[in-house]
């Protein structure tokens, strides 16, 4: 990956992936525990190439809408174009049955498909490849395929992305595995990092990683080799992670802890919850967009506002309790599922509702454990709802705040989760 594809990466990635809390309100997955296999396959399998179609788009505005992965309670994985929901690729029975959580990198040229419950994760090539020509990147569309299957960690849970790398904290082996995209379509190359048997929560730098424990009360700060160079302590419930710039942030019971890199040294401070919040809310999941000056978390009924050059944080109310949230890809918009099944659509800086329109069902919160629930995932001014009782997937055009088109999945199976994977290049 040249310098300037990376500059280019990083300008433009809209979020820092995180997974929602634990500990805060349980979502209906069905965490269940993990079988021994556990053996790597550093190597393309051949027999999961599925069917794939090699699908050209002739768009002229510079760049692909986009694939969206998604994961079955089957185990099946498959390939949507999200442009008009034409099925692109299926992998039938990739993995063992359950609740399928499935993510992609921050070029969009990756996904990762995870049965958490099997300690397995599928990485799927989106067919969506960067090639250097004349001083730019053309986005060209090549096969959908498998790339291999990583059974090093067990219980794979927590994602993490950032520009050339993708990793897992491992909660029952207590380790991170950390896969080196840059040759990735060559060579499955994967750093195993020993940490701790816990609920880890990782942010992926050059040459260190933060690490936040849900169990643990410090927050570390080590190398690729497992060596911990600095310890944070008092850092309660550390989940939910986030970066832009040299700011990393943590949330914790109290607050959000926000990470200050200057060169290899890092300052750790707890910016407070805003006063009025109620003992027990917390936030566990944080987002960030590197056109913002501010990271956005979940606290109780409502998000946070957190500004970590001033260190201060502001509440924000909601209608309805937010299920699923993140920043699209513009940076422009905060979008929320709220509890009642409504997609709120945010403006990103005053946080004030431009928008909403009702999607999926309210929320169960006596729905039996392990019942799939919707998933949320953005595109640059666009939403995808995933709504696993009609197997349909809504496109929202967050300007407008409508749906424009609804998707029917007709692959075996529940959806149990959906990620948007979006490469921008220059189409000719």
């Amino acid at each position: 990956m040249t310098v300037n594809r990376l500059f280019r990466v990083a300008a433009v990635l809209a979020v820092v992936f995180a997974v929602a809390a634990c500990g805060t309100v349980p979502d209906a997955h069905d965490h269940d525990h993990h079988d021994d296999d556990h053996h790597s396959h550093d190597h393309h399998d051949d027999d999961h190439h599925g069917h794939s179609h090699d699908h050209h788009h002739d768009h002229h505005h510079g760049s692909g809408d986009g694939r969206i992965l998604i994961g079955m309670t089957t185990g099946t994985v498959a390939v949507l174009d999200a442009h008009d929901g034409d099925v692109e690729a299926v992998f039938p029975n990739l993995l063992p049955e359950g609740s399928l959580a499935v993510y992609a990198n921050t070029s969009g040229e990756f996904g990762y498909a995870v049965n958490r419950a099997a300690s397995v994760v599928a990485v799927i090539d989106s067919g969506q490849m960067l090639v250097e020509h004349d001083g730019h990147e053309d986005l060209v569309f090549g096969e959908i395929s498998v790339l291999g299957f990583i059974r090093d960690g067990l219980l794979p849970t927590h994602f993490t992305t950032t520009v050339g790398r993708s990793g897992f904290y491992n909660d029952e082996s207590g380790d991170i595995t950390v896969i080196d995209e840059s040759y990735l379509r060559d060579h499955l190359h994967l750093d195993i990092v020993p940490a701790r048997v816990d609920h880890g929560a990782p942010v992926l730098l050059g040459d260190r990683l933060l690490v936040g424990y849900v169990r643990e009360t410090f927050l570390e700060v080590m190398d690729y080799d497992g060596r911990v160079h600095q310890t944070f302590d008092n850092v309660l419930r550390a989940h939910g992670q986030a970066r832009v710039g040299r700011y990393s942030a943590f949330g914790a019971v109290d607050g959000v802890l926000v990470v200050t890199q200057t060169g290899n040294s890092f300052d750790a401070q707890l910016v407070p919850n805003p006063a009025g919040t109620p003992d027990g809310v917390r936030t566990g999941t944080v987002y960030a967009h590197p056109r913002l000056e501010h990271f956005v978390g979940n606290l109780g009924d409502g998000l946070v506002k957190v500004d970590p050059v001033a260190k201060t944080s502001t509440a924000h109310a909601l209608p309805t309790r937010p299920w699923r949230f993140g920043i699209d890809r513009s940076g422009h918009y905060i979008v929320v599922l709220g509890f009642d099944g409504v997609v709120y659509v945010l403006d990103a800086q005053s946080f004030e509702i431009k928008g909403s329109v009702a999607a999926v069902p309210a929320r169960d919160e006596n729905a039996p454990t392990g019942t799939p629930i919707p998933a949320l995932t953005l595109g640059r001014r666009i939403a995808y709802v995933s709504d696993p009782s009609t197997n349909r997937i809504l496109e929202i055009h967050l300007d407008d705040a409508e749906i424009e088109e609804v998707f029917t999945v007709e692959i075996d199976g529940t959806i149990t989760s959906i990620s948007l994977m979006v490469t921008d290049g220059i189409i000719h």
